[in-house]
């Protein structure tokens, strides 16, 4: 073979290798999009609420590549949340979005995270600011307290007695909300709110703080409980000591499916959340999004969905937080449509 003939054998082969050369790069990039993973850290396991959440991420992962997955205790904890969260990021999973059981106790873990590449949010319940660029919130603070207030107050006619079950001190998303409670219930000038106590995210402990409320408050009107899975266990209590259907009433926040029966048999008279589903969704889309680049985690910052299954633009308001819907209250009529 002469030179000129080498020349364009050399030449022929290396055209002919593009294509090839191209495909692959294409299949890289995109085995590098497919393999994209949203950490989902939350509060524990059993709580059925995360499945709910994680449902949604899913099916954003469905629309726009990518997976999401769950990871948390069993028995909610901060210091287990960082356990995690440094595991994950050793792991340089690509994006990690935080529920924090303390806001502030995983600060250092979520700097690490970035500080090691993954892009660090959080949704459902925010952390000390410093800890993310932007909060995934299910709903303003003050919607969310104001309409527990005015469910539970309706419920009891406007006069008597109140506790409150929370989650657990530390719970950034629960403590705003019962402020914001707090503040409704002022206009109910017959309504007095006497105690206030935790079930720390576990049936068993909410259950027993129930107890110990309606033996110290004999003549206790109403109980109002903000937590997953602390709501039904409030009920459940009521039922052991011959307080329900309505004897004290009851509003609060949890998922249908292990709280509609109560409803159904009177002993609680109004129950809320927002649609976790979409919470989930938009968190992943968010998360995404901004691991590629495509928002920068600032104020003003947005993206818009078109052809999702929750279409919108979806923005980072001023106090850094990107809010996705509002109270959504279950009844006899609308619970069988949210399987959560």
């Amino acid at each position: 073979m002469d030179k000129k003939s080498k020349r364009f054998f050399v030449q022929a082969v290396t055209l002919s290798a593009v294509p090839l050369l191209t495909s692959l790069w294409l299949g890289a990039q995109t085995a590098r999009a497919d393999s994209f993973e949203l950490a989902m850290v939350i509060k524990e396991t059993t709580n059925p609420y995360y499945n709910a959440t994680l449902a949604g991420a899913r099916i954003a992962a469905g629309e726009i590549g990518g997976t999401a997955n769950n990871y948390g205790p069993t028995q909610s904890s901060g210091k287990a949340q960082v356990d995690i969260i440094n595991n994950l990021a050793d792991r340089h999973v690509p994006a990690i979005a935080v529920a924090p059981s303390d806001p502030d106790a995983v600060v250092p873990a979520m700097k690490r995270a970035q500080k090691l590449g993954a892009k660090v949010i959080t949704f459902d319940a925010d952390s000390a600011p410093e800890g993310r660029p932007f909060f995934v919130n299910q709903a303003t603070t003050d919607s969310v307290g104001s309409f527990g207030a005015q469910l539970l107050a309706a419920a009891m006619e406007n006069k008597g007695k109140v506790a409150i079950v929370s989650a657990q001190p530390t719970a950034a998303n629960q403590n705003a909300w019962i402020a914001a409670f707090r503040e409704e219930i002022k206009k109910y000038k017959d309504i007095e709110i006497v105690d206030e106590v935790y079930g720390y995210d576990n049936e068993q402990k909410a259950f027993d703080a129930t107890v110990a409320l309606v033996t110290k408050y004999p003549d206790l009107a109403g109980i109002y409980a903000p937590t997953c899975p602390g709501l039904p266990a409030v009920a459940r209590a009521l039922e052991s000591l011959n307080k329900g259907k309505g004897v004290i009433k009851v509003a609060g926040m949890c998922v249908p499916s292990i709280t509609a029966k109560y409803m159904l048999d009177g002993t609680i008279q109004g129950f809320y959340l927002w649609d976790p589903i979409k919470l989930g969704y938009v968190t992943y889309y968010a998360a995404k999004y901004f691991a590629e680049g495509k928002i920068q985690g600032k104020v003003g910052d947005s993206f818009t969905i078109t052809n999702g299954k929750w279409p919108g633009k979806y923005e980072i308001s001023p106090s850094g937080d990107i809010v996705t819907g509002g109270p959504l209250q279950y009844t006899e009529g609308n619970y069988k449509e949210h399987n959560y």
